[in-house]
């Protein structure tokens, strides 16, 4: 049978209130040393748990945060969850987690959260009239200042890329993945070089499938194929990859690929390893739940907006332009 804090309290013979004051509760009781030391020393020889339901009635707080993200079939979104989670669980916070697969079901989504008492929010789909309660919120991916953001530079990102492409020779250049703020700030720093002929894009989903059936459009019955293809994010990409060898196409000389976010994989699932950019995965989680945790200790502080910066990962799937071929004149 489980140890109750009475059982504590009768044991060390002081008051239940001495007790909760021991475990860091509200009570204002003052408690001898000697005291407090017993109390600590029964609480781990018996080991015994606080009531968390009546400890959050007592404070208003559940120390449980939710996530509020799209599904797990994005490889990046599974991991910022994974990374979110270690992160919280450190702070003594547990999770709550909500997904959606479509647009459709994100209302029900928010519901199932917001019927849960949870302290704060993280999310990349942040819908105001929607969190009812005006729960604490960081959102991911997007800017606002209505509410705490995390936000990626892509534009540098592609712009660093667009500067790596020239120096080994490219000009055709293809981009497989859909509409959205990547593909925008992908057309917009690319556009900036003359050179550059951007008229091979296939807008497909951003997952593995989305990938294949890219690459097919790129390179199938397309007199002008490109020459090096940005992807959307590493899941695309990989799979785009594979199935181009898979056509004949040899990675880092006939077509070279990027990437982006800098998954696990990109480096070890695939040969040529993947040249991406990365958006610092594990960076990103620590700092959502730094802001967040910074609300709840202050609620009234000024909306903050963090714009992360990237780096461009070189690897072998990235070469020099082949030569292209030239018709001699009779």
């Amino acid at each position: 049978m489980a140890v109750t804090m009475k059982d504590i309290a009768e044991m060390a013979q002081v008051s239940r209130p001495v007790v909760c004051a021991v475990l860091g509760g509200k009570s204002t009781c003052r408690v001898s040393e000697e005291k407090r030391k017993l109390i600590l020393e029964l609480v781990e020889k018996y080991g015994y748990q606080p009531n968390l339901q009546a400890r959050s009635l007592r404070s208003g707080k559940t120390k449980i945060v939710g996530l509020l993200f799209p599904g797990f079939h994005d490889r990046v979104i599974g991991e910022i969850m994974s990374e979110l989670y270690r992160c919280l669980r450190d702070a003594g916070y547990s999770t709550l987690i909500s997904v959606w697969e479509s647009l459709d079901e994100l209302d029900a989504a928010y519901k199932s959260m917001m019927g849960n008492k949870v302290d704060g929010l993280i999310t990349c789909d942040y819908r105001k009239e929607l969190n009812v309660k005006n729960i604490p919120t960081v959102v991911y991916g997007r800017v606002s200042d209505k509410v705490d953001c995390i936000a990626i530079d892509y534009h540098t990102a592609f712009r660093e890329a667009a500067e790596y492409l020239a120096g080994l020779g490219h000009r055709r250049i293809g981009y497989i993945g859909p509409k959205g703020i990547r593909y925008e700030s992908f057309y917009e720093e690319f556009s900036r070089n003359p050179e550059f002929d951007l008229s091979s894009v296939a807008h497909v989903g951003g997952l593995s499938e989305g990938g294949i059936a890219g690459i097919h459009r790129l390179m199938e019955n397309n007199t002008n194929k490109p020459t090096a293809i940005l992807c959307h994010n590493d899941a695309v990409a990989l799979p785009a990859m594979a199935e181009a060898q898979r056509m004949g196409y040899v990675i880092g000389k006939d077509l070279s690929f990027i990437g982006l976010d800098n998954t696990k994989e990109s480096e070890i699932s695939a040969w040529p390893a993947l040249t991406t950019i990365d958006t610092f995965i594990v960076k990103k989680a620590g700092m959502m739940t730094d802001m967040l945790l910074a609300r709840l200790n202050d609620p009234q502080r000024p909306f903050e907006t963090v714009i992360l910066e990237t780096k461009l990962i070189v690897r072998e799937s990235c070469g020099p332009c082949k030569p292209q071929k030239t018709k001699r004149k009779k």
